[in-house]
């Protein structure tokens, strides 16, 4: 006797079909699935640059014009803006700055601006996840007003710095027809100074410290007296062509004459030993000019 079942066996197919088109769904909408890597509207971007000793680095992200309107339209005059796209943009100082002529901290900051068509107002935010809905102007620890530039078209918003010294540099952002400028001033001098005399106490006796040392101080117009100290120590613990040329320049410069020449003769000599010829040419024609101002 035969017995079908086709009740149960139209319900095992109906089950046998959704749990593949379960398996299909989670296959295809699963999260490793769906967090695909694509190329972002306004992608993420950093810049870095030391200016004397500090090191700054800003991250932000570059939203482009793509034919809109973009200060008084899409970035409305008066009102709080992160400065970039996406998440906060920041700024990190390694070491305490001045921008605008006012200090600030080394540390890490959320970048604000205010358009506006004749002044713009730049502000550095001690919340460096800072958003539009949750800046607090009470936070700020710096505000600036600044006067925007004309330009050509820049498509992409942009940070850079431009005319860096040895104690300064211009923050430059661009974006539309908008620049504007932020200038930089940092204490490299006063930290080139302590550096040195914290590797001099650390190393004692290291004659290239000392001769880097006597080189700073009379490449930056400093105490040359302290200078010519530093450069005889170094020559007087290993003399080598180098060295005793920073001494030569240093001797001439306080108007040794005679002193400055003999130490650019025994110069020569080393570098003649050697065979390095860019300091035999400048010993050389530092005698033969030396020589016709005795």
């Amino acid at each position: 006797m035969r017995v079908s079942f086709p009740m149960f066996v139209n319900k095992t197919k109906t089950m046998n079909k959704k749990m593949i088109f379960g398996g299909l769904f989670l296959a295809f909408f699963s999260p490793a699935i769906i967090a695909q890597e694509l190329p972002a509207p306004s992608p993420a971007a950093e810049v870095e640059q030391r200016v004397g000793l500090t090191d700054i680095e800003i991250d932000y992200s570059r939203p482009g014009v793509k034919g809109r309107e973009i200060f008084g339209g899409l970035e409305a005059y008066g009102e709080v803006w992160r400065t970039g796209a996406n998440a906060a943009t920041k700024i990190e100082f390694s070491t305490d700055a001045m921008l605008g002529g006012k200090e600030v901290k080394a540390g890490t900051y959320s970048i604000f601006t205010i358009p506006g068509e004749e002044s713009w107002k730049f502000m550095l935010n001690s919340d460096e996840n800072a958003s539009e809905p949750s800046y607090k102007a009470e936070n700020n620890v710096l505000e600036l007003e600044l006067t925007p530039n004309k330009i050509e078209n820049r498509e992409s918003l942009i940070f850079y710095f431009d005319n860096i010294k040895n104690e300064s540099a211009d923050l430059i952002f661009e974006w539309a027809d908008v620049q504007l400028i932020i200038p930089i001033n940092v204490k490299a001098d006063e930290q080139a100074v302590e550096n040195i005399k914290n590797k001099i106490a650390e190393i004692e006796g290291n004659f290239r410290a000392y001769n880097s040392a006597a080189r700073y101080y009379l490449d930056t117009d400093k105490d040359l007296a302290q200078a010519l100290a530093w450069s005889k120590k170094s020559v007087e613990i290993e003399a080598r062509f180098w060295n005793v040329y920073t001494l030569s320049l240093i001797q001439n410069k306080l108007g040794n004459k005679k002193e400055a020449i003999a130490a650019a003769k025994r110069s020569l000599e080393l570098a003649q030993k050697d065979n390095y010829a860019p300091y035999i040419k400048m010993n050389e024609e530092n005698i033969a000019n030396w020589s016709k101002k005795k």
